[in-house]
């Protein structure tokens, strides 16, 4: 029995692969917006033949709602859940935090929002919602760390909007131009600082720094390149 029809189209509909393909348009999306991109810019970002493009995507719009869609699963909600109870859980998961709110960041451009607001008006407002209630994970986790003891007595939501703000800027390549900064180096001052806001003195003795100095290394390629 010929069952290489059937095996074509369950290529075609494999959400994983979808999902590849649809990740390749984050990076070059958060520069420049969606409302410019052809079909043929999109097969070229997803290294796909037209004919083929149109196999996996039958319109524009469906690979809009999955580039959302990836954006808040993968982006905004990929990150180890916020544990607490014991002084390490609460390093894991600043630092997990730390390393999500900088994607959040980088691929949640103005360009990119802007499109969405204009276009897909119920597609943007998903994301708000799911950043909305990120934020509120992250305030709640804060504030269960400052009532065990390990982090010090600090406005929680300072530290979320003060992330928004300084990452805003630091992956901004010409503030870094202006300043004299790398990103990497940046990045890396900004953890340190952060860090000693966040932990009390007797935490921060204990923090092991030598898994984030991979982390940033892989998210300023991540950011520079778009590598996966």
């Amino acid at each position: 029995m010929d069952t290489t029809g059937e095996t074509q189209n369950c290529r075609y509909t494999d959400e994983a692969t979808k999902n590849k393909y649809v990740s390749k348009l984050l990076h070059p999306i958060k520069s420049n917006g969606f409302q410019g991109l052809r079909m043929d810019d999109i097969a070229k970002a997803m290294d796909l033949s037209k004919a083929t493009l149109y196999k996996y995507f039958p319109s524009r719009d469906e690979i809009i709602e999955r580039l959302t869609d990836l954006y808040i699963k993968y982006v905004v909600c990929d990150e180890a859940k916020l544990m607490d109870g014991s002084q390490e859980a609460y390093i894991k998961g600043f630092q997990s935090t730390f390393q999500q709110t900088l994607l959040i960041a980088n691929y949640g451009t103005e360009p990119f929002f802007r499109d969405l607001r204009e276009i897909y008006p119920q597609l943007m407002a998903s994301i708000e919602m799911s950043i909305s209630d990120r934020n509120g994970r992250l305030r709640a986790f804060y504030e269960r760390g400052i009532a065990e003891g390990y982090m010090n007595d600090l406005n929680a939501m300072l530290y979320i909007l003060q992330d928004e703000l300084i990452f805003q800027k630091l992956l901004d390549p010409h503030y870094l131009m202006r300043n004299n900064l790398t990103l990497r180096n940046a990045l890396w001052d900004y953890y340190q600082i952060k860090k000693q806001q966040v932990f009390k003195p007797e935490v921060l003795a204990q923090i092991n720094d030598e898994p984030m100095t991979e982390k940033v290394d892989y998210l300023v390629r991540k950011i520079t390149f778009g590598v996966a």
